[in-house]
């Protein structure tokens, strides 16, 4: 059996974005009271220990700032992941339970609430915390991913391999609502694409963004051939992903530019968190006994790492 770089691995152990520490910063409120101010400089000290990912020195700070301000979810979610950080399980479930009593409707919580929960074993719960995240936000690609790794440590297999695609899916969806129907956007060069992944989940994009972009929209069309480079070409579509336009019998149809699958397979790789996904996916593939599936995830986990590597180290397409 081939040997993944993201065999075993799982996005949700990795300190990024979705799931920081870090993540109340932008929740912080500038118009505290008075009263609760020695709250907020206790609060302030212990975020500059967390942003130095000194986590057992931050705790301390967040409990004295709960003291002075208990209604405060957010210092029992950064609390919370400064427990979880440090191993500390059983008090990072206690505090983010609180956070969750408190904010209930914020995925980050719930997703933090849901790891903790999965690492002490508590699936079912887990489980809970990570469709009521997904629920409040069906696009949240680190909750599909939780889900899918606390199922394939169950042992429901088929429901992991599931959820890891709806995991590709809700990434899917994030990436075709950021594409901007704008001239200036860049071209990138044309690749094979037949016979990957992605270009599966490409196909899915393209049918989606049809279907919120207007709702009279009749049918889209992908051109191929001369007629699709010489749109390409022209001054009016250059770097546009589609063009509309009426046919015969005045129905609208959509059409979707070649550069669409392009600029879709960078923007797939411009983080690790399509390469992990589906890395993640082969795992359970290979659990499965589907081998020969398996190798074909991790053939393109690995050649998505290496598009991910370029892109962080500032490279210019």
């Amino acid at each position: 059996m081939k040997t993944s770089l993201h065999k075993e691995n799982s996005i949700q152990n990795l300190l990024d974005e979705d799931d920081d520490p870090m993540y109340y910063l932008n929740k912080l409120s500038v118009d505290r009271e008075e009263v609760i101010q020695m709250a907020n400089d206790l609060n302030q000290q212990a975020i500059e220990r967390m942003r130095a990912l000194h986590f057992a020195e931050a705790l301390p700070l967040f409990r004295k700032a709960i003291e002075q301000d208990p209604s405060s979810w957010g210092n029992w979610y950064m609390a919370g992941q400064c427990c979880r950080f440090t191993n500390d399980l059983h008090n990072a479930v206690t505090y983010l339970k609180k956070a969750m009593a408190l904010k209930s409707d914020e995925p980050p919580v719930l997703l933090a609430l849901g790891i903790a929960l999965q690492l002490t074993n508590c699936f079912t719960e887990a489980i809970d915390a990570f469709r009521q995240a997904i629920q409040i936000d069906p696009d949240y690609v680190l909750a599909y991913n939780s889900l899918a790794l606390t199922q394939k440590k169950q042992g429901a297999l088929e429901l992991a391999l599931h959820n890891y695609d709806e995991g590709v899916r809700a990434l899917t969806r994030q990436i075709v609502k950021s594409l901007q129907n704008d001239p200036a956007n860049q071209i990138f060069k044309h690749l094979h694409i037949e016979h990957y992944l992605w270009f599966e989940y490409a196909m899915y994009g393209a049918t989606y963004l049809c279907s919120m972009s207007s709702e009279h929209i009749e049918k889209m069309a992908f051109p191929t051939g001369q007629e699709a480079m010489e749109e390409e070409c022209t001054e009016r579509h250059e770097g546009l992903y589609w063009v509309d336009y009426l046919d015969p019998e005045n129905k609208l149809t959509r059409l979707f530019l070649p550069n669409y699958f392009n600029t879709f397979r960078e923007m797939f790789g411009q983080d690790s968190t399509y390469s992990e996904l589906i890395g993640n996916r082969g795992t359970v593939l290979e659990e499965l006994g589907r081998d020969e599936e398996a190798n074909l995830h991790y053939e393109e986990a690995e050649c998505f790492f290496s598009i991910s590597n370029r892109h962080s180290g500032g490279v210019t397409y």
